[in-house]
């Protein structure tokens, strides 16, 4: 494997040195099911789907301000829909070892705080999940 990132939002492909030290976190390839049961004997049936759904989890060191502005500006940039956050993203997959792509949106609930302007950014986290 040959990856030299580990996150790229569109065409933007996030610096590896911004992310905390065992901060990129994904949960791969992850199962979906079409109305699975249990019959009366206790045993599961699934109908798996092929499509699976990836969330990357990015944990960012303390930043500068300028490069904090560098990250948003560049995400905002390639979102293919500003009110849904999303975009084409490529990740390093843990599960197959390679790198992925998929259709991904930015967390609803994601959260930076500062203490004044152009003071430092706090480490702070975004989530990325698949549709």
């Amino acid at each position: 494997m040959n990856a030299t990132y580990l996150f790229k939002f569109g065409t933007y492909i996030i610096p590896n040195e911004w992310i905390a030290e065992g901060g990129y976190d994904c949960t791969p390839n992850q199962r979906q099911d079409l109305d699975p049961f249990t019959d009366q004997f206790g045993v599961t049936h699934r109908n798996a789907l092929q499509h699976t759904k990836s969330d990357v989890t990015l944990h960012f060191r303390d930043m500068k301000w300028a490069d904090y502005q560098t990250l948003i500006s560049n995400i905002v940039a390639n979102y293919v829909k500003i009110g849904e956050r999303d975009a084409q993203c490529e990740y390093l997959d843990l599960e197959t070892l390679t790198m992925a792509t998929g259709h991904f949106y930015l967390d609803p609930s994601f959260k930076v705080s500062i203490k004044t302007l152009n003071s430092k950014i706090p480490s702070f986290t975004m989530r990325f999940t698949e549709y």
